[in-house]
């Protein structure tokens, strides 16, 4: 487990955590694992994908909308 450097978006908020997989990193954050989408080399990450010590990660709010 190493530190991944994190971008929250949209605020561009930027952060150094130290995570072992996705669902950890966002447990550090304190965000809602169904409220946001983790992305690594524009790649969507899932929960369970293991995270490397010198990762830039993007999270992003999932926006949902309706008519």
């Amino acid at each position: 487990m190493g530190d991944v450097k994190v971008t929250i978006l949209p605020r561009r908020e930027t952060r150094e955590v130290e995570a072992a997989d996705v669902g950890h990193l966002l447990r550090s954050l304190g965000l809602h694992q169904d409220a946001y989408i983790v992305i690594r080399d524009d790649v969507i990450l899932t929960r369970d994908v293991r995270l490397q010590s010198g990762d830039q990660i993007e999270v992003w709010p999932v926006i949902s909308g309706g008519s």
